[in-house]
């Protein structure tokens, strides 16, 4: 076989028999793809320039492809610090970064956003900073789809998330109101997916999935970004990687989901995390000390956000 040629394969969706553990739903897939061809070097700010896509049925919203010099506040608000300033110390989660605007940490280049997870061990505190932003009060998203072109680092301690909050707790504090993570991956787990919704009036509940990648097509790719996608409709929640469905959410089969907090506005979220319960020790080798040089491979990287309404 000439391996020079780029071999496709026809995807094949195996799932898994799901569990229930604790007050938890978790169910697992398998889902093989098509063969990407490796980079030949590390790149630094790469950024694909993918195009968000067209869909019958859907018309195109918002478009965010971070095309500006810095990043457009109008749209997004940074957040700071280790959480005591938000009434969570360690971000509910012991987590040792310290997050900043500063540019070492997240900044736009090439038409994309990248944000950095670094460690300098002649900082204050832990010496890990990275950054998270919402768009809290500027943009708001209730049912439609929401596509996300990205690849996640690859870093022992570290955790990088696309997710949701709810725009006004309607229904009382979290998680009460409601929390869905659009995609989230863990250490060096690019290979494994993981979706959720986070809910409960009476106690914390959650129904996740992990979906198993090929090692060919795992979420860490600067070459060639993984499009994930969210279908919210007021009946159900569909994710979506690649256009192939990967779990699915009916309300109606959800316990004690009564008064439904996903029938409300929320607001998007992009951080990377470091340490704490979840995803565990980091190994501070493996950081990037600053941006120069800094491998795509220990970013996450955000091409293009596009949120689309349904055409009735």
């Amino acid at each position: 076989m000439n391996i020079d040629n780029k071999i496709s394969f026809i995807f094949i969706l195996a799932f898994l028999q799901g569990c229930n553990v604790g007050n938890s739903d978790f169910s697992s897939s398998i889902i093989a793809g098509v063969i990407q061809p490796a980079p030949v070097a590390e790149n630094i700010d790469y950024c694909p320039s993918k195009q968000p896509h067209s869909y019958e049925n859907y018309s195109l919203l918002w478009l965010e492809n971070f095309d500006d010099v810095g990043l457009n506040q109008s749209n997004w608000n940074f957040m700071y610090g280790d959480g005591q300033n938000y009434g969570v110390p360690g971000w509910g989660n012991n987590e040792l970064q310290s997050y900043t605007d500063s540019s070492e940490n997240i900044y736009l280049n090439n038409s994309c956003l990248f944000i950095i997870p670094t460690y300098n061990n002649s900082s204050d505190g832990t010496g890990y900073e990275s950054a998270r932003i919402n768009s809290q009060n500027k943009r708001k998203f209730k049912y439609g789809r929401i596509d996300i072109s990205f690849s996640v680092p690859e870093i022992t301690g570290v955790w990088p998330a696309l997710w949701m909050m709810p725009e006004k707790s309607v229904h009382g504090n979290w998680p009460r109101s409601g929390e869905i993570d659009i995609v989230e991956t863990i250490n060096e787990k690019s290979d494994e997916l993981v979706t959720t919704i986070h809910y409960g009036h009476d106690y914390h509940r959650q129904i996740s999935k992990t979906t198993f990648l090929n090692q060919l097509t795992k979420l860490s790719n600067p070459i060639d970004h993984n499009k994930i996608s969210l279908i919210w409709e007021d009946k159900y929640f569909e994710w979506l990687l690649n256009d192939r469905l990967v779990f699915k959410v009916n309300f109606n089969e959800v316990e004690n989901l009564t008064p439904n907090p996903f029938l409300e506005d929320f607001y998007l979220l992009i951080n990377v995390a470091v340490g704490g319960n979840w995803p565990g020790t980091p190994n501070s080798s493996m950081y990037c000390n600053s941006r120069k040089s800094c491998p795509d491979v220990k970013k996450l990287i955000v091409d293009y956000i596009a949120y689309y309404e349904k055409i009735n």
